[in-house]
């Protein structure tokens, strides 16, 4: 297992859960991939997906658009792979309840954030259900 120095730390910030702040904080986050990651085997759109969904969720849903609670995004590299991870200040929720069948399309106004994250990674969510993590391979 590699060991994580900071030359492999690309981001390791707080962000505040304000909507009007949202897509400035994604852009910086594609940006500094961009800049320190290289190729990566998803195209960045479909990055900005996974990341949109994961960051909304967490801002709303965990921390309900409230500017005053934080979201904690640690993303580091090693010579296979992105490991990205974000976090919020809420209790979390049950990820069993969004483990339907992934093969059929959601048409609930819920989850189906969850279900676009699925398709292009595998996620992991600590037990709290308040933490996301999941990798990206690169080239």
């Amino acid at each position: 297992m590699m060991q994580i120095t900071s030359d492999n730390i690309i981001i390791n910030d707080r962000f505040p859960s304000a909507l009007s702040k949202k897509n400035n904080i994604i852009k910086t986050i594609i940006t500094k991939i961009r800049d320190n990651a290289g190729s990566i085997k998803i195209d960045y759109g479909e990055l900005f997906l996974i990341i949109d969904e994961a960051l909304t969720n967490a801002m709303e849903h965990g921390n309900n658009w409230d500017p005053h609670k934080h979201v904690d995004i640690k993303i580091t590299k090693t010579k296979d792979y992105l490991s990205i991870s974000i976090e919020d200040e809420g209790t979390g929720f049950n990820i069993n309840q969004f483990s339907q069948n992934d093969a059929e399309p959601n048409l609930d106004p819920r989850g189906r954030g969850i279900q676009i994250i699925k398709h292009f990674c595998r996620p992991r969510w600590n037990n709290t259900g308040n933490k996301i993590n999941f990798c990206i391979d690169i080239k």
